[in-house]
Parts: C-alpha cells; sequence; structure tokens
C-alpha cells in the first residue's frame, strides 16, 4: 500500500536527517507493506543487511522500542509533517529555512516513560478545552490534576499525541521517582539538540538560562508527569521536598516568562504557586468522570449497564477510572456481567487495588489533615465548618482549619457544597469507606494493646475522635443516594472477629470496664474522647448477640 506522500519529500525529509539513499529505499518498501524478506529479495541483500538500515531509519528519526510499532510511528511522523507542511500540486512552498525549521525541530520526540493507551474513553470536550488553550489562548503552563486513577496521564498522552503537529519538538518526562531539577533539565536539552553531557553548562543557572533560551527560539511541548513525586509529604499539600524548590522557580518562569512554547504537568496535588500564576497563561484542568465516560468503559469490559446503574456507580466512585475497571473485571467474574445484582448485593466495593491507591494519597497527609478526614469520615454528611471545629478535640483557629480544608481540595479528596452561609465538606464515597476503615483498624488496635497494657497512653484516635453510637433500628430501610458508613457498626465486627477471638467475651468486657471506670476518675483533658468511646463501645457489645 502506496503512503501517498511524493517522493520529494520523503527524500527532502531523509536528507535534513542524513538518511542514506539505501536506508530510504528500504524504508519506503516496509512502508508499503513489505516484508523484511521480500525487501531482501528485491534489494539482493540479507534479511539482517535489511533490519539493520531500518534500525538506522528510526535511529535517526528518534524512534525507540520493539516491535512493528517502530514502523507505525514513522509512519506516522512522516504523514504529520508533510500534512503540517504547505504543498501545493504535490510540491512543497516552504523556503529552506522554513523547511530546516519544521523537518528539524517537529521531528525531535521524546516519549519517556509515557504510557502505550489500549483504550482511551470519550474525553472530546476535555481534549477541544485544552487545545484551545493551547493552541489559541497561547496557555505556557498548564495542569493536570486529581487523584490516582482519574485518566489525568491518559489525557494527558492523548492530548500532547493531538498537539503533534502543532509543536517542533515534544517529551514526555516523569517526576514519579523525583529525579533532580539539573538532570531533568539537561536530559531536555540533550533532546532539543544532540549535545553530548560534556558540552552541556555546568552551572545550574546556566543551565536554566540554556533552556529557556530553547523555549524562546523553537515551539516545544513538555509533559512532566507526576510533579507529586518532587512535593513533601506529611505537609500541607504543594510544599516541595527539601533540595526540589527548584521546581518551584521553574515553574514560575514558564508562567511568567514570555517565550512559545508550553509546559503540561500532572500531578495528584496542586503546588502552592498555581493559584497565584492562574490566568490567561497558566491553567488548570481537572478530568471527571461523566455517564457516557463510565458507559463505555463498561460496553468496552462486555457489560450493558442501564443509565440508571451507570449514574449509580458514577455516584459511588465518582471520577475514578481505575475503580470502574476493577468493579467491571469483578461483576463479570463473580456476577456473570449483571450489573444491577453486583450493586445490589456490594453496596460500595473497594478491593485491594483501589485501597492502594488511596492509602498512597492518605500517607502524604500531615496529621492535621488527616485528623480532619476521620471527623469527616465519622460525620459521613457534608459538614460547615463550625460544626466541624466544634467536633475537634482541641478546636483549631478558623485561618488553620481553612488552611488545612484547602490542602485537602488541592489534594482532591474533599467535595464542598456552597451554603446559603458558610459552606459543608465531606467525601466522596469511596474515599470515605477507606478513611473509616483505617481508622477503624486503628482503633482496633489501639483496643488491643489497651487488653495488653492496660496503659492510656496508647490511646490516639479514640481519644481524638468521637465515635457515634449506632442510631436505633428503624422500620424500613434507610435510602440514601450516598454511601453512609456506620463506623461504630464497623468497629464492633472488628472488635467480635479479631479483638474477642483473642481475649475472650468476658475477658475483653471486664478489661474495658475497669479501665472506664478509671478513666472516669481523669479530666477530659486527659482521657479526651476515650471515656466516651469506650463506654458507647462497652454498650453496644453488651447488646450484642455473641455465642
Amino acid at each position: 500500500m502506496s503512503i501517498q506522500i511524493p517522493q520529494e519529500f520523503l527524500y527532502t525529509i531523509a536528507k535534513e536527517r542524513n538518511v542514506s539513499d539505501a536506508e530510504l529505499d528500504t524504508a519506503i518498501m516496509a512502508l508499503e507493506g513489505n516484508s523484511t524478506a521480500a525487501i531482501a529479495a528485491r534489494m539482493e541483500i540479507s534479511n539482517i543487511a535489511v533490519r539493520k538500515r531500518l534500525g538506522e531509519v528510526y535511529r535517526k528519526f528518534n524512534i525507540s522500542g520493539r516491535g512493528p510499532g517502530k514502523l507505525a510511528e514513522l509512519r506516522h511522523q512522516l504523514f504529520y509533517i508533510y500534512e503540517a507542511s504547505p504543498v501545493e500540486g504535490g510540491f512543497l512552498k516552504m523556503t529552506t529555512a522554513h523547511k530546516s525549521s519544521l523537518l528539524s525541530g517537529w521531528h525531535q520526540q521524546d516519549w519517556g516513560e509515557a504510557p502505550e493507551l489500549s483504550q482511551f474513553y470519550d474525553r472530546s470536550e476535555d481534549l477541544a478545552t485544552l487545545r484551545q488553550w493551547v493552541l489559541e489562548d497561547n496557555c505556557r503552563l498548564l495542569a493536570l490534576l486529581g487523584m490516582c486513577g482519574n485518566g489525568k496521564t491518559s489525557l494527558a498522552v492523548q492530548l500532547a499525541k493531538n498537539l503533534l503537529p502543532e509543536f517542533e519538538c515534544v517529551v514526555w518526562r516523569s517526576l514519579r521517582q523525583a529525579p533532580p531539577l539539573e538532570e531533568i533539565l539537561a536530559s531536555l536539552l540533550q533532546v532539543f539538540s544532540p549535545h553530548k553531557r560534556g558540552e552541556l553548562p555546568s552551572n545550574s543557572n546556566a543551565i536554566t538560562a540554556k533552556f529557556f533560551s530553547y523555549l524562546r527560539k523553537h515551539r516545544c511541548l513538555i509533559i512532566f508527569d507526576d510533579l507529586q513525586g518532587v512535593l513533601q509529604k506529611e505537609e500541607l499539600a504543594g510544599n516541595y521536598r527539601p533540595g526540589y524548590e527548584g521546581y518551584r522557580e521553574l515553574l514560575r518562569l514558564v508562567g511568567v516568562t514570555n517565550h512559545q512554547s508550553c509546559i503540561i504537568f500532572t500531578s495528584s496535588e496542586a503546588p502552592t504557586e498555581l493559584s497565584l500564576l492562574d490566568g490567561a497563561k497558566v491553567r488548570s484542568w481537572q478530568p471527571r468522570g461523566s455517564a457516557v465516560i463510565v458507559g463505555e468503559l463498561l460496553q468496552e469490559k462486555g457489560l450493558s449497564p442501564s443509565p440508571e446503574e451507570v449514574n449509580i456507580l458514577l455516584e459511588r466512585y465518582g471520577d475514578n477510572l481505575l475503580a470502574f475497571k476493577i468493579v467491571a473485571m469483578t461483576i463479570q467474574e463473580f456476577f456473570d456481567g449483571d450489573v444491577g445484582e453486583f450493586i445490589q448485593a456490594t453496596g460500595l466495593f473497594i478491593d485491594e487495588t483501589i485501597s492502594e491507591v488511596i492509602s498512597h494519597q492518605f500517607e502524604r497527609l500531615s496529621s492535621s489533615e488527616a485528623e480532619m478526614m476521620y471527623w469527616l469520615a465519622i460525620e459521613s454528611s457534608p459538614v460547615s465548618l463550625s460544626r466541624l471545629r466544634e467536633l475537634m478535640l482541641v478546636p483549631p483557629p478558623i485561618s488553620e482549619l481553612l488552611k488545612n480544608l484547602d490542602s485537602l481540595g488541592r489534594r482532591s479528596l474533599v467535595e464542598k457544597y456552597p451554603g446559603r452561609g458558610e459552606p459543608s465538606f465531606t467525601l466522596q464515597p469511596a474515599i470515605l469507606k477507606y478513611v473509616a476503615e483505617r481508622l477503624v483498624g486503628q482503633a482496633c488496635q489501639e483496643i488491643q494493646n489497651l487488653l495488653k497494657s492496660r496503659k492510656l497512653e496508647g490511646l490516639i484516635v479514640l481519644k481524638t475522635h468521637a465515635i457515634k453510637p449506632l442510631p436505633p433500628a428503624k422500620a424500613k430501610p434507610y435510602k440514601t443516594p450516598r454511601y453512609e458508613q456506620q463506623v461504630m457498626k464497623l468497629l464492633n465486627h472488628h472488635i467480635q472477629n479479631i479483638v474477642m477471638k483473642k481475649y475472650g467475651y468476658e475477658e475483653t468486657i471486664n478489661i474495658l470496664s475497669k479501665i472506664v471506670e478509671l478513666m472516669g476518675e481523669k479530666s477530659f483533658l486527659e482521657v479526651g474522647y476515650g471515656l466516651k468511646n469506650l463506654q458507647t463501645i462497652l454498650a453496644e457489645l453488651g447488646g450484642a448477640n455473641l455465642p
């Protein structure tokens, strides 16, 4: 099959890339669909020689990897270069200078650790908006934000591929392993032009200056994936790790400096400087789940959900496409593809993979953020700012409370509900369930330690958080569009199935009763909510129908 690109154009590109005539003739025959053996026979050379010539072509076009994908990438590059070139009657009208810039610059691609998209679900509106921002509004810095699993990396890959013809150079770099800034800039400069490492500036300021000089002279698209890799854990969101503060200055300069390039970054939390830079040239976007995307994903997995079932799943799992993929596999494997049966049977299903994704985000929290997340899980429904402050053992200043809520918002962990007066805050159902189970796990461990040591010093969450008793039994099942996690019910279950199997029912009740009596003699400042929690636990266990 002919590639339908004039040979004059191909030979011009070959000359720019130092591709020999023999190498180009071999590549043309491969692009026309000829096998290695057929090419070898026609050119009267060995199969090894054919592969060697094709390997040289791929190397000169900066195409890496294995298998037939390399030939497809070569065809893709040639097609888009040709489409992006002014042509009349099959002949190029470009000037020599224009041609040199386009052919030597646009060809430069380095996709680094970018994932291969086996399936991309409908994001046409997202892509249209982001394309307008980058091409029409000349956005210099674009942030794609949200929790792990919401599709921001896939969106970045697809967006970069769509923008490919508009840029001279496209480079993808992962920051997950926290590479030093100087190392990243040096690797980018080596892609921009064929420097040897010894020819690069040794001074970090000189490297940065050279980097921005290239951004001004050439139109480059750079993607930094997983920016949270260089951000600090166990602090409020958006602060950089020690020694990585240079990334903050780099992003600031990208946003405020005049140049013709664009940097896109993905992150599970927004860096602090983003809100200060936000404007015409600096934008942020959070991919959202939709009924269309969820429907496509489930259908691709062989399921046929009704619109109502799609909406129920969307309510449960929100923007987390990874969760939907796992749910789809679970429905196929255990429910014979019946979405409705899965919905009725599971309430809210979270497997180890989904829990691990949320865990990575939770473990980045500061202690004050974790305390607030536990309160939101205990309350289940939206909580106002003033109510949240009242609940806390030591009510913080409003300013501190706002800082923590803002940080949790930048981590995409809380949802804000506007009201007539002050707003309310809550958690998405999947996050709520994970946090409740984490809280219960920690509380259960504290109870085991208490039974073993009889010492109150080990109480942490049981001291700082008041766990609600179970509500009275209702005549009719309680129905709500949101998943409501009853923490005490879950804690009772853990105690009966873990603690009492080890210590026995009577011993557990006796020890806890003595500890309650001891705590009753102490002040609230000493025991916090611990006394109330143990009293509630004893009351609930006393009414349990245990063997």
